[in-house]
C-alpha cells in the first residue's frame, strides 16, 4: 500500500490538475478566451451611437474626439481616485467613489444604452479600461475610453474644474 501524501501535496496536485484541464479545455474550444486581452485602439473615425443599437460598443477615443463629445454634453466619468479628481477634472465629470452609486447615477440620468466616456490620468493608466469593462458587465452598452486622459486634456488647455 502507498503512503498517503500530506494534505498540502494533495491540494497542490488538485490545483495543478485543474490548471492543466482548464488550459486544455480553452485550447480546444472554438470560442476560446484569449490569453492576453486586446488593446483598445483609437480609431481616426468614430461613429457615436446615440441611439440604442444591438451591438455593444467599447472603443478608445482621441483627445479631439473626447473634446467633441464633451461639447455635445456626453457624460464623462473619471476613473482616477477621488483625491486626484478633486485636484482637477473635466467639468461635470463624475467620480468613481462607489461603483454601485455611479452606475445608479448614470442609469438614472440617461439609462444604460446611451454613450458614456471614461478617462483616467493618461495613456498608461489602466483604470479607465477596468472601469469601462465593469460598466459593460453591468449592462452599459456604449462606452468610449478617452486614451489621452486628464493629462492630455489639461495640457491642451481645455476647460477644467476643481472640487473642494
Amino acid at each position: 500500500m502507498f503512503p498517503t501524501p500530506p494534505p498540502l501535496h494533495q491540494a497542490s496536485l488538485i490545483v495543478m490538475a485543474t490548471i492543466v484541464l482548464g488550459i486544455m479545455s480553452n485550447t480546444i474550444r472554438s470560442d476560446s478566451i484569449p490569453w492576453i486581452a486586446e488593446a483598445l485602439a483609437v480609431t481616426d473615425k468614430i461613429s457615436i451611437e446615440t441611439e440604442t443599437s444591438e451591438a455593444p460598443i467599447l472603443q478608445g477615443i482621441s483627445l479631439e474626439q473626447a473634446k467633441k463629445l464633451f461639447d455635445d454634453n456626453f457624460i464623462f466619468v473619471d476613473a482616477r481616485g477621488e483625491e486626484y479628481w478633486s485636484e482637477g477634472h473635466i467639468p461635470g465629470a463624475m467620480v468613481n467613489r462607489n461603483f454601485m452609486e455611479l452606475t445608479f447615477k448614470i442609469d438614472s440620468i440617461q439609462g444604460r444604452t446611451k454613450p458614456v466616456v471614461v478617462y483616467c490620468s493618461d495613456d498608461d493608466c489602466g483604470s479607465s479600461e477596468d472601469l469601462a469593462y465593469d460598466l459593460q458587465y453591468s449592462g452599459f452598452t456604449h462606452l468610449y475610453i478617452f486614451k489621452g486622459g486628464w493629462l492630455s486634456w489639461n495640457d491642451a488647455g481645455y476647460p477644467t474644474e476643481i472640487s473642494q
